[in-house]
């Protein structure tokens, strides 16, 4: 009897909550990809590197997933209070009838139960289906082979995903039991004629918080932004400050606005009065007083949303095209002069193996040097002192590179580089690191002294670098006349070339010979494929991690507004009864209704954007000090993600809620 009645109650509160029951099966499907990345990957034919990279990543994930359980417990709980909440009336009912509190406690559990695993059970099937893509795309980063591909299943993720679901259903059916048990009948039977409590709020009061807000705000914005060169300065938990001051701001900034919202609407006598404008904005403000620690937690949601994915889709697409350009040839080698080594000449070594002889080409050959006496302090000259205010990081003894114009001419028409002429009292400084430390250097026209002898810079500094790299880490070597050089001071031999085969068994057979090579000097050598698997690495797993925690917060943030707007079009059913009765018509009252559900969820995603605006400026100087510019792309696709996220949810929410309100005939 008890199951019948279950499974009837929860067949009628399917059409009015389906936005719940969207959102755990979400939550399940997504739980289970990012947690089957171990299965789905290992058919894939990858080096051992690309498989350190995925172990890595699947370590990762699923330290994060046990955040995102607490997150989605959250969500759940909150969920399941509206949803008890809506139903007092009906379990008075029951109590009226005779029904024990013990009884309506096993019907929610029962109810609870089968929710619990129809959701699970299709967000697995889901899960599995949508987690495929996941391999497609792990072997379009790596290029990996996919000739093993099969359709998989991880029963390892399905597990986990059922033991985190199943602590957090058993925690919410202990919650639901206990409301139940604390409930009065007089309450249940009253609680449709009871509303939320809505305290009125002295407008002058909420205007000083609203100033104190923007102040708190204006000065956390100002931190990261004009004085973010001082907050570097300290240490890292300098960081707190303007992060506390961002939190507590904007909570303060919620109360305020729910208490100054309809004050100021109404002062606006033209659109206040206007049809139906009068009830809609009493109906938001209501809301909004209702909800100043839910919309403020939103909000910040929100706001770390947008700022973790549009740096790590910056990130992704940076190393994406940063490999082309800064790894631009297959393999190079660079032998360093230390410890009394005078003699480097990896050309002898290629020539005198018939596999590496037959298989290197456009092999090219470059030195570097060192002036004892051309540091920081001597490459940036007047221009020092300003520089390393701002950069205090930089030890003033670190010496410059410098190359011949033969040498980087010859390494920059292999690189696709731009070539450089000069003078013999001329230098010339490449650089492809931004922001550029030597632009004001040449700007200035400063005049160097290398190797005894006083240079003055040729033209703008030259986009550019002779180590290969995943990204723009190049700060700056000079470039002089061949005459300038000394070669007793030589750094470095740098070469450079490309296979003459694409036999992947060739290939690794050359990588392991130079690994293997043991020569009296030291040296280093890398190629464009390990280069492209750290940076595709670095990228992986930073846009999972990046996705994974955007689309979990994207979906708790939606749901949560959903849930509330769908909760109080039950609560305001009589209000359109009224609506109606004096006349108002149904294109009106959805148009109402449509204005309600926009500035509600319009609210804190504005603020966010208003936060992130601040926000991404100082992911900027973060990524610009390691090399990555532009943030344009990422923000874009965010904005994007964001749109197609969180504009599903308001489309259901505003459908929802208006068969909601709809009078049955």
């Amino acid at each position: 009897m008890l199951c019948k009645l279950s499974i009837s109650n929860i067949k009628k509160s399917f059409k009015d909550y389906a936005i719940y029951f969207i959102t755990l099966i979400l939550g399940v499907c997504i739980f289970y990809i990012f947690n089957s990345m171990d299965s789905q990957t290992a058919m894939l034919r990858v080096t051992a590197r690309q498989h350190e990279i995925i172990k890595m990543l699947t370590e990762v994930l699923s330290y994060v997933s046990v955040f995102v359980s607490f997150i989605l417990g959250f969500l759940i709980i909150y969920a399941s209070r509206f949803l008890i909440k809506k139903r007092n009336k009906e379990f008075g009912i029951y109590m009226t009838l005779g029904m024990s509190k013990r009884k309506i406690s096993v019907v929610l559990l029962i109810e609870t139960f089968i929710i619990g695993l129809i959701s699970l059970a299709i967000g697995l099937l889901l899960g599995v289906i949508l987690s495929q893509l996941t391999s497609i795309f792990v072997a379009r980063l790596f290029e990996a082979n996919m000739e093993k591909f099969v359709f998989n299943f991880s029963q390892s993720a399905m597990i986990k995903t059922i033991i985190y679901f199943g602590i957090m259903y058993l925690i919410v059916m202990v919650f639901n039991t206990i409301i139940i048990s604390k409930n009065k009948l007089i309450n249940l039977l009253q609680a449709s004629k009871k509303s939320e409590s809505i305290k009125i709020k002295n407008p002058y009061v909420c205007i000083i918080l609203f100033i104190i807000a923007a102040g708190m705000l204006g000065y956390a914005y100002y931190m990261v932004t004009g004085g973010v060169n001082e907050l570097v300065k300290h240490d890292l938990s300098i960081l707190l400050l303007p992060i506390g001051l961002g939190i507590v701001g904007t909570v303060i900034l919620f109360y305020s606005i729910s208490g100054m919202l309809l004050k100021v609407i109404s002062k606006c006598h033209n659109t206040y009065c206007k049809r139906l404008n009068t009830f809609t904005f009493k109906q938001i403000s209501s809301r909004v007083n209702t909800m100043v620690i839910s919309m403020s937690i939103i909000c910040i949601m929100l706001f770390i949303t947008l700022c973790v994915l549009s740096s790590v889709f910056t990130i992704k697409n940076y190393f994406n095209d940063s490999i082309k350009k800064y790894a631009p040839v297959d393999i190079e080698l660079i032998g360093f002069f230390s410890n009394g080594n005078e003699n480097i000449d990896f050309i002898n070594f290629i020539e005198s193996d018939e596999l590496l002889k037959n298989n290197l080409k456009d092999l090219t050959v470059a030195t570097s040097y060192i002036d004892m006496d051309f540091n920081y302090v001597a490459s940036l000259g007047e221009y020092w002192e300003d520089f390393h205010k701002n950069n205090p990081h930089i030890w003033s003894n670190n010496l410059i590179s410098i190359m011949s114009k033969t040498d980087y001419n010859t390494l920059a028409k292999l690189f696709n580089m731009d070539s450089v002429s000069l003078n013999d009292n001329e230098y010339a400084v490449v650089s492809n690191y931004k922001p550029e430390i030597y632009e004001e250097v040449v700007s200035r026209n400063s005049k160097v002294k290398i190797f005894n002898h006083t240079l003055v810079p040729r033209g703008k500094v030259i986009d550019g670098f002779y180590l290969m790299s995943g990204n723009a880490t190049n700060t700056g070597f000079f470039v002089v006349d061949d005459s300038i050089v000394e070669e007793e001071f030589k750094r470095s031999q740098i070469v450079v070339g490309n296979y003459s085969t694409t036999d992947k068994d060739t290939i690794d057979a050359i990588e392991e010979k130079i690994e293997k090579y043991e020569p009296e000097f030291s040296y280093m050598s890398q190629t464009k494929e390990d280069i492209k698997e750290s940076a595709t690495g670095v990228s992986m797993i930073a846009t999972f991690m990046g996705l994974y925690l955007g689309i979990i917060f994207l979906i708790s943030s939606s749901a949560i507004l959903s849930l509330k707007e769908l909760s109080d079009c039950i609560d305001d059913k009589p209000k359109y009864k009224v609506l109606r009765q004096i006349g108002a018509d149904e294109k009106e009252i959805n148009k109402s209704l449509f204005k309600q559900s926009l500035i509600f969820f319009m609210m804190p995603l504005v603020i966010a954007i208003v936060h992130t605006i601040f926000g991404l400026e100082f992911c900027t100087y973060i990524l610009n000090s390691i090399g990555i510019g532009n943030m344009l792309d990422g923000v874009v696709m965010t904005l994007t993600f964001l749109i197609v996220i969180y504009g599903i949810y308001f489309i259901a929410t505003y459908l929802c809620s208006k068969n909601i309100i709809r009078e049955r005939v």
